[in-house]
């Protein structure tokens, strides 16, 4: 096998969650450049199916399956159905999300119970759910979008870093708990990208400056820009790699 067929994911099947924009669009699109079959969720069905359409423009199968990730039930039908539409799954991509911006003291109960429902809670579920397949087989690549904000702190962000901390965690315990099955299971820690979430921010003629600054390229990420991560931790040329949180940020935490 070549350098570059080891990037390839022909007859591999995955599984990408908070698929219906920005990051989560981008990932589930390039792994399917790579020949991948993909099964795609989140709650919004019209944005799904926009991804759909992309991801069979490069002649590869779609899925979509909506789904509250905050509802265990839910996360058991969706990985249920995602099984059956696809055969197995050999990928999933956790990147279901969400942010709260708000000092300490003004986020309530469940502000704070939601944030770590969908940021961590819901990866931990839907693992769960791969894992009797995974286990079994003695494959699988496992990806968690944690967060630069899970390694370093930012104000008025504290459930959020607290959340993105535990993907990290999560990360390596699941690595070592399934290395003698072989699974593999890495995340990706994204800086500043350009998404709709965020958009507001990097236009707003305050904050959008200050934000740049912190970037030593002087620039946001472009979502299509973390695919070929993406598709490096799915393939088999990451397979000796395990437990790692890979940043790709622009170089801000390395200031």
């Amino acid at each position: 096998m070549s350098v570059l067929d080891k990037f390839r994911l022909d007859g591999r099947k995955a599984l990408v969650t908070g698929a219906s924009r920005g990051l989560g669009r981008a990932m589930a699109v390039a792994l399917a450049e790579a020949g991948a079959d993909v099964a795609i969720t989140a709650r919004a069905k019209d944005a799904l199916a926009e991804t759909a359409a992309q991801i069979e423009k490069t002649g590869r199968k779609a899925f979509v399956i909506p789904c509250d990730v905050t509802d265990r039930q839910a996360i058991t039908d969706c990985v249920a159905q995602a099984r059956k539409d696809l055969g197995q799954i050999d990928i999933l991509i956790n990147n279901a999300g969400i942010g709260i911006v708000k000092l300490m003291q003004d986020i309530s109960f469940d502000e704070w119970n939601q944030m770590l429902n969908v940021n961590l809670a819901s990866y931990f579920y839907f693992a769960q759910e791969v894992a009797p397949e995974w286990l079994a087989r003695g494959a699988g690549k496992l990806i968690n979008i944690a967060s630069i904000d899970g390694l370093i702190a930012e104000s008025h962000t504290s459930p959020y870093c607290a959340s993105k901390g535990g993907v990290i965690q999560l990360t390596k315990a699941l690595a070592v708990e399934w290395a003698k099955q072989q699974i593999n299971v890495n995340a990706i820690a994204p800086g500043y990208f350009l998404t709709e979430i965020n958009e507001s921010a990097l236009k707003d003629p305050v904050t959008g400056p200050l934000m740049v600054k912190r970037i030593p390229f002087r620039r946001w990420g472009e979502p299509e820009e973390l695919g070929p991560l993406a598709v490096y931790l799915a393939s088999p040329a990451s397979d000796f790699m395990t437990g790692e949180t890979v940043v790709i940020d622009g170089g801000q935490v390395a200031k």
